[in-house]
């Protein structure tokens, strides 16, 4: 092995035993060798911190560090903050990944002088239903890039899984932008600001379309793994502030963040516990009213199920328990020709006009 370091590879690890040695051994197979392994264990209550102290001693390229309660996003900057490498890439401790998966993408960003090198991935299911991989493949849904572009160009990425672990970054274009995670308790959805922050900021990016990375999925809908409600909404403030504060107003960018906010509200609203219903109702009310009508209803990066949520959440008197029945009680039909919304049998027509929304009582 060179004296280079081109790739740090950071793993915040907690309470994953089961997992732990699979997502280790992948990372010692990868056929890219000049890397270095920072384990950051956060204070795990099983046998993890063993487990990272065993894989130290196999392989002096690992580095072990042992904090306590930090939280996902402060061991991600803790590693950032300590890693040598020319880029740096996240791998999830419960996750694996393929041989060549490091080497591919290192070799991609460096012939391209890239500030970000991404992939598409797979998710392996083990859930009480299912048991399967599956590929991702984001070329059925938009066209996918075949040079270096900026994200203005392809802004579907932001419409879609943050997934920041199927790519790798340059060290210095982080550091000299300042791009960091949010330091929130546990987990809590800080890879979503950080990867809006890293695709806005990158001038070069790369992208392949063949999938590596295996991303474990273990509950059977994404309200199930959402433990609480008010996460997508906090997330989604910090994000549109610092949109805000760089003068970020792309519409195409804006659009596509709109396509994945409106599919969390339907996360939301498909949780079984909800601690505060009033406040989770003022939060999507808030979400949705901070949306341009006319960036939902002209951008082709946000689906048409998606424009239909945005309208009832915003113009109706939305709750979450109407939200639930929302198919029994709700027809709402929109295209070139007829807007309209039917509720108990009442007709709304409205028109998109200038950016205005006008409503009437077709009744």
């Amino acid at each position: 092995m060179s004296n280079a370091i081109k790739l740090s590879v950071i793993i915040p690890v907690y309470n994953v035993e089961k997992y732990l040695r699979q997502c280790l051994d992948s990372v010692l197979a990868q056929t890219l060798e000049d890397i270095e392994i920072i384990l950051i264990d956060d204070g795990s209550k099983d046998s993890c911190p063993k487990i990272i102290d065993e894989y130290a001693t196999k392989d002096s390229r690992i580095r072990v560090f042992h904090n306590t309660n930090c939280g996902y996003g402060k061991e991600c900057n803790f590693g950032i903050d300590n890693s040598k490498g020319e880029y740096i890439t996240i791998l999830e401790p419960d996750d694996y990944i393929a041989p060549e998966m490091y080497k591919d993408l290192y070799q991609l960003a460096t012939n391209n002088d890239a500030d970000i090198a991404k992939s598409t991935y797979f998710r392996k299911f083990e859930t009480k239903t299912t048991n399967n991989i599956i590929e991702i493949d984001w070329s059925n849904r938009f066209n996918i890039p075949n040079k270096v572009f900026k994200i203005e160009q392809y802004p579907y990425f932001l419409a879609l899984h943050p997934s920041i672990w199927s790519a790798i970054y340059k060290k210095d274009f982080l550091v000299n932008n300042n791009i960091r995670f949010i330091e929130a308790p546990g987990s809590g959805w800080t890879d979503n600001p950080f990867q809006v922050e890293a695709m806005c900021r990158a001038n070069r990016i790369v992208y392949t379309d063949k999938a590596y990375y295996y991303w474990r999925v273990t509950t059977d809908t994404n309200a199930e793994a959402l433990k609480d409600y008010k996460i997508p909404f906090i997330r989604s403030d910090e994000i549109h502030e610092w949109l805000d504060n760089n003068k970020i107003t792309n519409t195409n960018i804006l659009g596509a963040l709109y396509e994945r906010e409106l599919s969390y509200i339907e996360i939301v609203t498909k949780m079984k516990d909800i601690t505060d219903i009033d406040d989770c109702t003022d939060r999507i009310h808030k979400m949705c009213n901070r949306m341009s009508p006319t960036i939902v209803y002209t951008s082709k990066y946000i689906r048409l199920k998606n424009k239909n949520l945005f309208f009832m959440c915003k113009y109706l008197p939305f709750t979450i328990k109407f939200n639930r029945f929302r198919r029994k009680f709700l027809k709402l039909r929109l295209n070139r020709n007829e807007q309209s919304i039917s509720i108990l049998g009442k007709k709304f027509d409205f028109t998109i006009k200038k950016g205005e929304i006008n409503e009437s009582n077709s009744n």
